[in-house]
């Protein structure tokens, strides 16, 4: 970057650059308001004196990060100012002003600080200057100029693209230690020869019929050409070898999925002989016969060393790496080193795709390091044939040094990379400032790296993981923070509202921010998800962002995964809540303790702020946001900072294998209405999904909300709870949550209950008993029993049922069991409309029908769905084993059991049927405390209970 990046290397040579967000300057403060300083001549120079700030007309404008609203791009900062010029200092063709020619007017640079309440600096902008438009009054007495400052963003986005690959430039920006050859084989079709990348190399020539810009596999690097029946040969320019001790040659190989022919010799290092025998070095492919051979197993490489005359050469072995290399791409390296008076020769092989390596070293006795002459890809040779069939390569270099395989680190395959890593990388590249917010690596895995330019590519990454780009404001420099590090804050500053704040926060209600669905692409691959529930769902308020579909650059094209992205994206824009676009405060009000103010300058975008004790007129919720941008203002009389915020709920989430996560359920709701002092609420599921809420002590308190009142849970239960741990006769009693049971179709003589349990005498076949919860009158329900009966079925089987919307002994809907007389056991769903009882479904469940021996079954209707399922007692519980639909009984009513005996039964008489642990898993009874928010209202039947603060899954 012309301009910025010797400026931004001197000043991190300043700081030692120093990782993280919140290193220090080493600045004093003069105690001034506000300093404004010029990089002049190679050094800063306070101005501050002739900015018209002083005046009291003056000021000084300073904007930040996100200005245009929600979920954009982080604009460019800038600020605005006058200076005096009444001596002609800033007219730069003035030739007797004192600045003149020494000030760069094309790039000049602005700084501007404030004392940050710890004795030094808080700088609010580093910029260069974008405009000087001079100015004065008509008697020309009084002259002043405007200045226009703009920051880093602006000079990167009028950055050029790159011409290079991604690896050219990894390994010519800086040069790569003691690279002395290098050819990247990235020519275009028609090319004469291969171009070499060193102002001293000469190109690489070839026998045969390579195919140029053949091959686009490898995504680092521009097209590569292939080699079948092609050799390529390049020169090494001569160097000073006196010194040199060891030296390396590596290229990309890319190896088709059949592989090479046994012996075919992938490439050939030629050395100077001097006093030794050693002169060539190659590289051979093997596939024996058989697969096994005496130098390598099949897709395996080989490296020998030869003399002038092709003859092996004597040494400790000619083992071969055992990576299968078929269909692989590779980066190859050889590399060479005396090791006392011998020489270690290593071959090493990187998987560029998913990063294993695989390495094998020879040795050479009486024999030294020599200068490399020339490389050559698949050669002529006496050993092995010409030419490789499909071999494509590139990038082929030589070093007189021997680096580590992962010297070029995510530029061989920046797929995988993760977007804080590669905004990091690519700003080290360029010279430029980095600092950053939580943890790099914590962020999505991105594709492949395009040619764009350095602001293009860091947006691109920051779009993929959905976290902030910014301008470092502890110097010339870019800075991320990373979506993770938005989530679960504490708040960084909190105001009470009143005098602090330096005018009214206005929440606005509207779907300017709104998405409900919305398509996320990768690589022409997409996957959408859509929020249909909820007040902003598209069943509510129809479909909001169905046309912006969002192209992200991902490593994977995994439709989970890109759904997981919408799915993220389709969450913050159905934020249920008012929006505070701006919150404003003026660190000069005498209301600003030097602690606020110290908290003040110290955020960062993505900090979250609250504002408590709204007025009555608003949400009694805190307002609470996540600051995306600040607007700033410093005249004589005040430093007045407005923030650009977005509500800070979504970025609350959880993670499933962690406690603090607080899923809601799909939707749930008041059965009866309450008053505004009631502790105890009926709540029942409002959509088809019966998610239960909890009943773990250890997850209490929490707090729901229920028509904008917040109430703490300090205990939930089932709203009906029966183990008939009482004895009784005549009769079952009163369960233990509290609801009386009444008997029906019998003599009271034939209910009991044990201290065990409760049971229903039956002394005739085809003969009911009932039990009936008759003060519950419920439609949805979701109830669980476990049943038995004394014998096992002779004759005829014993039927035990689950009865729902109870209406009379000949109305009603029936989860039934059926002992059979072979054991066997069937589940069905039954009505009874009117005396005519039909079979709805059924099915055989698995266990074995004895004596005593308890089954559980579990019964659920809402609306017209109606499921069931039955297992074994203290087994583990299934799925639904049954699922159908019926509208014939749409009426609440209450709840029970019923013991009958088939027609055709035998059993000595009576026969008893038991049944234990009773309960109505939902609805569920809430024990609350009220008007946590300050909130106190009755609530009818049918409102909606929610989580108060659910937690949203992180991406």
């Amino acid at each position: 970057m012309p301009n910025v990046a010797p400026f931004v290397a001197a000043f991190r040579r300043r700081l030692g650059n120093l990782p993280g967000p919140a290193r220090a300057v080493g600045e004093a403060a003069t105690g001034e308001p506000v300093v404004i300083e010029l990089w002049v001549a190679g050094a800063w120079v306070d101005i501050t004196s002739y900015c018209m700030v002083r005046d009291s007309s003056g000021q000084v404008r300073i904007a930040y990060g996100i200005q245009g609203g929600e979920g954009s791009q982080t604009d460019q900062a800038t600020a605005s100012l006058q200076l005096l010029n009444d001596d002609g200092r800033f007219s730069h063709r003035n030739p007797v002003g004192p600045y003149y020619d020494t000030l760069n007017w094309d790039a000049a640079k602005i700084r501007i600080s404030v004392p940050d309440g710890n004795g030094g600096k808080s700088y609010r902008i580093w910029g260069e200057v974008a405009e000087w438009r001079q100015n004065s009054d008509t008697s020309g007495n009084h002259v002043w100029v405007d200045v226009s400052v703009n920051g880093l963003l602006e000079n990167l986005a009028q950055g050029p693209a790159p011409e290079r690959s991604v690896i050219y430039r990894a390994v010519t920006t800086p040069l790569l230690t003691g690279l002395v050859a290098y050819w990247p084989c990235e020519d275009a079709e028609g090319a004469k020869s291969l171009s070499s990348a060193l102002v001293n190399g000469s190109p690489m020539t070839w026998t045969g019929n390579p195919v140029l810009a053949a091959y686009t596999g490898f995504e680092a690097s521009d097209p590569l050409p292939t080699l079948t029946g092609a050799s390529l040969s390049g020169g090494v320019a001569k160097y000073d070898a006196a010194t040199v001790t060891q030296y390396q040659m590596r290229y990309l190989l890319a190896v088709p999925a059949d592989g090479f022919s046994d012996l075919d010799v992938i490439s050939r290092i030629a050395v100077e002989q001097g006093a030794y025998n050693l002169k060539y070095l190659d590289i051979n492919y093997n596939d024996p016969p058989g697969g096994v051979g005496s130098f390598g197993g099949r897709g395996t490489l080989t490296l020998q060393a030869y003399d002038g005359d092709e003859s092996p050469l004597a040494t400790s072995g000619t083992p071969s790496i055992t990576l299968d290399t078929r269909g692989r791409r590779l980066r190859v390296s050889v590399e060479v080193s005396n090791n006392g008076t011998a020489l270690a020769m290593t071959l090493r092989v990187l998987d560029v795709d998913i990063g294993i390596t695989d390495s094998t070293t020879i040795g050479l006795v009486s024999t030294q390091v020599t200068r490399v002459t020339s490389v050559g890809m698949a050669p002529d040779t006496l050993a092995g044939s010409a030419g490789v069939i499909a071999a494509a390569v590139g990038h082929v270099l030589v070093q007189t040094t021997i680096t580590d395989m992962g010297d070029l680190g995510a530029a061989i395959h920046p797929t995988g990379e993760a977007a804080g890593r590669r905004i990091q990388r690519l700003c080290d590249e360029e010279g430029i400032g980095f600092d950053w917010i939580g943890d790099l690596d914590d962020t999505v895995p991105l594709g492949g790296q395009g040619k764009q330019n350095l602001l293009s590519l860091a947006q691109e990454a920051c779009l993929a993981d959905g976290g902030l780009l910014y301008e470092s404001r502890t110097g010339p420099g870019l800075g991320y923070r990373t979506r993770a590090s938005l989530h679960n804050q504490d708040p960084a500053l909190t105001l009470a509202y009143g005098p602090s704040l330096a005018e009214t926060p206005v929440p606005v209600d509207d779907k300017r921010q709104t998405q409900n669905i919305l398509t996320v692409t990768v690589a022409g691959v997409s996957a959408t998800y859509e929020e249909t529930e909820g007040v902003l769902g598209t069943a509510a308020i129809g479909k909001y962002g169905e046309s912006n579909g969002l192209t992200l650059n991902l490593a994977t094209t995994a439709a989970a995964t890109l759904k997981d992205h919408a799915a993220w994206r389709v969450h913050l824009g159905t934020t249920d809540e008012d929006r505070f676009p701006s919150i404003s405060v003026n660190l000069a009000h005498p209301s600003m303790t030097p602690d606020m103010k110290r908290a003040i300058l110290a955020l960062r975008l993505g900090d979250r702020v609250q504002v408590t004790g709204p007025p009555t007129w608003m949400s009694p919720d805190a307002i609470d946001q996540l600051v995306l941008g600040m607007e700033e203002t410093l005249t004589h009389f005040e430093h007045r900072l407005t923030f650009v915020c977005a509500p800070a709920s979504p970025y609350t989430v959880g993670y499933l294998d962690t406690d603090a996560a607080r899923l809601d359920t799909d939707g749930s709701a008041l059965l009866a209405s309450v008053t505004s002092s009631d502790t105890s609420l009926a709540v029942g599921p409002s959509t088809e999904d019966f998610t239960r809420w909890t009943t773990d002590s250890g997850d209490f308190p929490l707090n729901v909300r229920v028509g904008g009142e917040v109430m703490r849970v300090t205990a939930i239960a089932n709203h009906v709870t029966d183990t008939f741990t009482r004895v009784t006769a005549n009769g079952w009693g009163t369960s233990d949550s509290g609801q009386a049971w009444t008997n029906v179709n019998a003599a009271n003589s034939d209910f009991s209950t044990t201290g065990t349990v409760a049971a229903h005498s039956v002394g005739s076949v085809n003969s009911s008993r009932y039990s009936v919860l008759a003060s519950l009158s419920l439609a949805d329900v979701d109830v669980q029993a476990d049943m038995a009966t004394s014998v096992t079925a002779a004759g005829g089987p014993h039927f035990s049922h689950i009865v729902a919307r109870y209406v009379n002994a000949n109305t009603m809907y029936l989860a039934r069991l059926r002992f059979n007389t072979d054991q066997t056991i069937d589940l069905t769903i039954q009505k009874r409309v009117n005396g005519t009882q039909t079979d709805i479904e059924t099915v055989n469940i698995v266990g074995t029908h004895a004596a005593g021996v308890f089954f559980t079954v579990r019964f659920q209707i809402y609306g017209t769905t109606l499921r069931a399922k039955g297992w074994e007692t203290g087994t583990v519980e299934p799925d639904w084993l049954l699922v159908t639909t019926d509208g014939a009984l749409p009426n609440a009513g209450p709840i029970g059991v019923r013991s009958v005996l088939d027609s055709a039964n035998s059993n000595p008489l009576p026969v008893t049927f038991s049944y234990d642990n009773y309960r109505l898993l939902n609805p569920q009874t809430f024990t609350v405390t009220r008007s946590v928010n300050g909130v106190s209202k009755a609530h009818a039947a049918g409102a909606d209970v929610r989580l108060a603060t659910p937690t949203p899954l992180s991406l």
